[in-house]
């Protein structure tokens, strides 16, 4: 194993070639001379001290670079407040001579950069990044949800974070789907569009300077913030809204806090400030009672840019799953994580102790009914849904009861384990004009096999696929009998077998949302030939023949039935 001491001396020796830039290595030390576990190698480029350095973990972490006593008002793109060089290439050498010369050829096409301009344009296209690197540590963070041309919005205090909203109407449902209530105290947040972006040299450090800022940068020349102060609050939020060059918004977060007037001396009264109607204040003056906080900013919805499917092509989507066991629990969270909006989960059941360790619902929820805590979770836990409902019914009592759940539903995912439910499922969405289309699935015995079934209502029925309750085409058998426990209503499998199936029954779903023309379509998943040695099954014959006898596990598309 490479010694720390073996690793410096092989970065020194290689930067020994890099004179006369090349300014030699130290040993960093703490105030009081005790050395710390950090190294650098300081070189001399184009005016600038340039350190890389190493940390303890070092040759097993990558190094950094920075420039020494930089000074943050240059405005030097992709340089954090305390010089640290923000490189992109993440990837590095094992060989620490080779990992340092690395980072340092980063560092020299950056500062390169600087010289030429080549990069200035990151300062507008990663604003919020610039802002939040000169946020006050002590403020609270600001969480948004942002819509485009919002003016006045509201804003919530919870705890150490801000919530701004860009109407009241998203506020109610994002606080209400996350907390299960209306927030007790709201307050307006104001929406400033940017027509040009300030430098981080310009970002305020008081009201006045805010002021002068959005005179200079803001399309209403700081109306907004003098509107918003204009009745004497005791606190303001504005978000400052720009458009880079590539089109994406950046936002800065600002809150303003009302201070009281110095109290007279031998004055046993509370200060205030307050108008009176029609009373007037001048604006330095207001400014004055007033104090800032630069609030590091973040979106509510950022995860959308972590998927490569647009959310807003299901945020309007509405899916009825209807059978919330171990199967359509995991559907109907990743169709709630894929973007899909609105779900109707509909199951009869209670979870209980014996469904925890392959079900989204934990120990929590035993003895609660199964749809009821999961769109409670669901709503906690992606409070950005539309909608999420809860029906404890089978889906007969359901539309008996008159209810018509499944009229104008996208799509209908059915996993109730049950063949009359399944039946009747697919005769409802059969006589709607137009039919629905609905998605099956299920798990063979054992968990050794799943099945992912899309009929669009106009083509191959479900019962097409069954002869006498049991399907025509199984992948697998087995002759084991299930213990006494199960009631002979299932059969044991763990939750690793039942992900699979849930993220092959959930992608089929997503591909009919995306792609509405898509036709009746049946996939299976199979699991490896040692879990079904587990299990003592065997594949069946007309199974065999069809899989790929190379493969370990995988998914087979097939005609139905």
């Amino acid at each position: 194993m490479l010694t720390i001491a073996q690793a410096i001396d092989a970065v020194s020796a290689l930067f020994e070639t890099y004179r006369p830039e090349y300014r030699g290595y130290r040993a960093c030390e703490d105030a009081k001379g005790r050395p710390t576990g950090r190294h650098q190698w300081l070189f001399g480029v184009w005016g600038h001290d340039l350190s890389i350095g190493a940390d303890t973990a070092f040759p097993y972490s990558r190094p950094n670079a920075y420039l020494v006593n930089y000074d943050a008002a240059r405005n030097l793109p992709h340089v954090e407040l305390d010089g640290r060089l923000c490189l992109t290439k993440v990837e590095f050498s094992t060989d620490p001579a080779d990992a340092a010369r690395q980072v340092l050829g980063e560092a020299l096409e950056l500062l390169d950069a600087h010289q030429t301009g080549a990069e200035d344009h990151d300062l507008q296209e990663d604003f919020t990044n610039y802002w939040n690197q000169r946020a006050d540590v002590a403020a609270p963070a600001l969480s948004l949800l942002y819509q485009e041309r919002a003016l006045i919005g509201s804003y919530v205090l919870a705890g150490d974070e801000v919530f701004a909203f860009a109407s009241k109407e998203l506020m109610l449902r994002w606080w209400d789907n996350r907390t299960g209530t209306a927030p007790r105290h709201t307050n307006a947040a104001f929406f400033v569009e940017l027509k040009t972006f300030p430098l981080p040299s310009e970002f305020p450090a008081d009201p006045r300077s805010l002021l002068e800022l959005l005179q200079t940068h803001a399309v209403d020349d700081g109306k907004a913030m003098l509107k918003a102060l204009s009745a004497v609050p005791n606190g303001v939020v504005l978000v400052l809204v720009g458009i880079a060059p590539s089109g994406r918004h950046q936002f800065a977060g600002v809150r303003l806090l009302k201070t009281l007037p110095s109290q007279k001396t031998g004055s046993r009264r509370k200060q205030s400030l307050k108008l009176r109607p029609g009373a007037k204040i001048a604006v330095g003056d207001l400014l004055d009672h007033y104090t800032i906080q630069r609030l590091s900013t973040s979106l509510l919805d950022s995860s959308a840019s972590r998927s490569i499917i647009a959310l807003t092509d299901l945020s309007d989507k509405r899916v009825v799953v209807v059978g919330c066991g171990a199967v359509g629990a995991g559907v109907a969270s990743l169709l709630a994580k894929a973007g899909v909006g609105r779900l109707d989960l509909v199951d009869h059941e209670n979870l209980g102790w014996e469904n925890i360790r392959r079900h989204e619902l934990g120990g929590r929820s035993v003895r609660h009914s199964k749809a009821r805590a999961l769109a409670s979770d669901l709503r906690q836990d992606l409070p950005g849904m539309v909608e999420a409902r809860a029906f404890s019914k089978t889906i007969q009592d359901l539309v008996l009861s008159g209810n018509h759940i499944l009229k104008g539903a996208d799509l209908i995912v059915a996993t109730t384990g049950s063949l009359h439910a399944d039946t009747y499922i697919a005769e409802l969405a059969r006589q709607e004009a137009p039919p629905i289309a609905v998605v099956f699935g299920w798990m063979e015995a054992w968990g050794v096999a799943g099945h992912a079934l899309l009929l669009s209502g106009g083509g191959a029925q479900f019962m097409d696929g069954f002869e006498d309750g049991v399907p025509r085409r199984p992948a697998s058998r087995n002759d084991r009998q299930p213990p006494k426990e199960c009631g002979n209503s299932t059969t044991p499998f763990g939750a690793i077998e039942v992900v699979a199936v849930q993220a092959m029954v959930a992608e089929l779903c997503l591909d009919r949302l995306l792609e509405p023309g898509l036709a009746d379509t049946w996939r299976t998943w199979w699991t490896s030939g040692r879990n079904l040695a587990r299990a003592e099954g065997q594949w069946t014959e007309d199974f065999k023949a069809m899989k790929p006898v190379a493969s370990v596990s995988g998914v087979m598309e097939q005609q139905w039935p």
